[in-house]
C-alpha cells in the first residue's frame, strides 16, 4: 500500500549555518493529526520536552473560541519531520503518518490544544517552521536554546498597552487599576507624578505592575472600590481623586522618605500596606458620621486622612530598618498589622 502524502504545499526555504528549514502554513487539524512530543522521563533518560498541561491546553483552547477579541495564533509552530517528507520545486510533500510524523520542538500545547476536547472543533491555519530529518542531538539544542533564552516580557510594559485596546478586550479590574495608576503617575497635580515606572525598570521606587496589583486589591468584592453602582466610590474619577488625597496625606506627613529609595514607604511593600489601611480608614470616618460624597463628588481631603496617617509618623520606613523585616506577602501582611493598630488603637 503506498503511502498517502498531504497535498503539496508552498513553503518558502530558509538556509542558516548549514542547516535548511522551510516555513510554510498548514492547518491546525492536518499538522495535529500528524504530530508527536516526547515527554522527559523521571529518570532523565529519554524524552526531551515537559509533558502537556492539561489545564494550560484547556486555556489555550478556551482562548482559540474567542471571537472578540479573537483568538489568534501568529507566532509558528516549530517541528522536525522525518526523512519522509520532501521538498522540491518550492512545495513541501508531507507524510500523513498520524501521531508518527512531525516532532514539535516549540509550540505543543498551542497546537495540542485544538484537540476537539479544548477549542471544541475550532481549527485554523498556522504557521510552521519545519525541519526535515533532524537528529535528537539537534532537536535537543533547539529545544534548549528556544526555551532557556526567551525572556518573558516584563509585566509593566503589557499594562501599559490596556489604553490602545478596546475596553471590552480588557478585564474590568486590569483596565480601571491602569487608569488610575496611569493618572497618579501623568497628573500633573498628582503626588505621584512621575514617580512610577510605567515600563517597569528601576528607575522609580515602584514599577505599574507592582503598583496595579495593589490597586486591583481594592476593587475586589467587599473592598471600598467594589464594582457594584451601589458603592459610592464606583465612579473612576471619584476613585482617582480619593487616591490623590489618601496619598497627599502620606507625602506631606513622610516628606523625606516620599519617592526615596531609601525607604520602603514608596516600595511595593510600603504602597501595599498603605492601600490595605485605606478601607478602614475610610470606614471609620462614616462611623463618625463624616460625609464622604455628594452628587458633586468626592467630600473627603487629605486632611481627613492627615488625622489618621500622623498616628504613624514616627515609623520611619526606612529600608535600612525595615528593608529586611518585611518581606514579600507575610511582611506586607505583618506591616498593615502594626500600622492599623498604631492607627485605632
Amino acid at each position: 500500500m503506498a503511502p498517502e502524502y498531504f497535498d503539496p504545499i508552498d513553503a518558502i526555504e530558509v538556509k542558516q549555518d548549514g542547516y535548511t528549514f522551510y516555513i510554510f502554513k498548514m492547518n491546525s487539524k492536518d499538522l495535529r493529526e500528524i504530530a508527536y512530543t516526547s515527554p522527559r522521563t523521571k529518570d532523565r533518560k529519554k524524552g526531551i520536552q515537559r509533558g502537556l498541561d492539561k489545564k494550560r491546553l484547556a486555556e489555550i483552547g478556551e482562548y482559540l473560541q474567542q471571537i472578540d477579541p479573537p483568538g489568534i495564533l501568529p507566532n509558528c509552530i516549530i517541528a522536525s519531520f522525518s526523512e519522509n517528507t520532501t521538498v522540491k520545486d518550492g512545495k513541501i510533500r508531507i507524510l500523513r503518518k498520524p501521531a508518527g510524523e512531525a516532532f514539535v520542538l516549540d509550540g505543543q500545547h498551542r497546537l495540542f490544544a485544538f484537540d476537539p476536547e479544548y477549542s471544541k472543533g475550532k481549527t485554523m491555519d498556522l504557521i510552521v517552521t519545519g525541519f526535515i530529518g533532524l537528529n535528537d542531538q539537534m532537536k535537543a539544542y533547539i529545544f534548549r536554546t528556544i526555551n532557556s533564552t526567551q525572556k518573558k516580557i516584563n509585566p509593566s510594559i503589557v499594562y501599559d498597552l490596556i489604553p490602545m485596546l478596546r475596553d471590552n478586550w480588557v478585564e474590568f479590574e486590569d483596565l480601571r487599576s491602569q487608569y488610575l495608576v496611569q493618572e497618579l503617575n501623568d497628573d500633573p497635580s498628582s503626588p505621584w507624578q512621575d514617580g512610577i515606572d510605567m515600563l517597569g525598570g528601576r528607575q522609580r521606587t515602584i514599577t505599574q505592575a507592582s503598583f496595579i496589583t495593589r490597586v486591583k486589591v481594592l476593587l475586589k468584592k467587599g473592598n471600598i472600590f467594589e464594582n457594584t453602582e451601589e458603592n459610592e466610590f464606583y465612579e473612576q474619577v471619584i476613585q482617582k481623586e480619593l487616591l490623590f488625597e489618601y496619598f497627599w496625606a502620606i507625602s506631606e506627613t513622610f516628606k523625606v522618605a516620599w519617592k526615596n529609595n531609601r525607604y520602603i514607604l514608596c516600595k511595593n511593600t510600603g504602597v501595599a500596606a498603605m492601600l490595605n489601611l485605606l478601607k478602614d480608614i475610610v470606614n471609620d470616618m462614616k462611623s463618625k458620621g463624616k460625609k464622604l460624597t455628594d452628587d458633586k463628588g468626592l467630600l473627603i481631603i487629605r486632611e481627613d486622612f492627615k488625622a489618621y496617617i500622623t498616628k504613624i509618623k514616627e515609623v520611619s520606613f526606612s529600608s535600612f530598618e525595615y528593608g529586611s523585616t518585611y518581606l514579600g506577602e507575610a511582611g506586607i501582611k505583618e506591616l498593615t498589622e502594626l500600622l492599623k493598630k498604631k492607627i485605632f488603637q
